[in-house]
């Protein structure tokens, strides 16, 4: 028998696979498809990688506000991401501990990187989104719509 075998290339077991892209990839599927379901006003919130800092998500008469508790961080090392959709918060909190030999008592700050998506379940501008950090605090508020993007009504004449 005179077969021809074909291989597939080998896959390179030097690279390392990036699973953050594909997570969030997975987790905005999920958002999106999680709008479909019945309940109405469901927040969606999740985490790719490293810690989760603790948060508050509400909505006012008018706003949709984000508190996050991220104390200890340079704002220039925070991320905010919003298309009006999602939330996407970012970034990495650095270990102050100093280096060399040390014994530890007690170890409960979590450091590295971090990121949230949190689902936004009413329609917003995306355009008036209002951020500040104080005292520990990341406060993200942005104003809710009075209409529905793409839907109008249209007088008859």
């Amino acid at each position: 028998m005179n077969a021809r075998l074909q291989h597939a290339p080998a896959w390179p077991l030097s690279r390392e696979l990036d699973m953050t892209e594909f997570d969030n990839i997975r987790e905005l599927l999920e958002m999106l498809m999680s709008e479909h379901t019945p309940a109405k006003h469901k927040i969606k919130m999740k985490t790719s990688f490293g810690w989760e800092p603790a948060m508050n998500v509400f909505e006012t008469d008018g706003e949709f506000v984000v508190i996050m508790d991220i104390s200890g961080m340079d704002p220039k090392d925070i991320t905010v991401f919003t298309d009006g959709n999602i939330v996407r918060i970012s970034g990495v909190r650095k270990d102050l501990i100093p280096a060399g030999k040390k014994q530890f008592h007690a170890l409960e700050i979590q450091v590295g990187p971090f990121q949230r998506l949190i689902g936004i379940p009413v329609q917003v501008d995306r355009d008036s989104v209002n951020t500040r950090y104080a005292n520990g605090l990341l406060e993200i508020r942005l104003k809710k719509r009075g209409d529905h993007p793409g839907k109008r009504r249209v007088e008859i004449e």
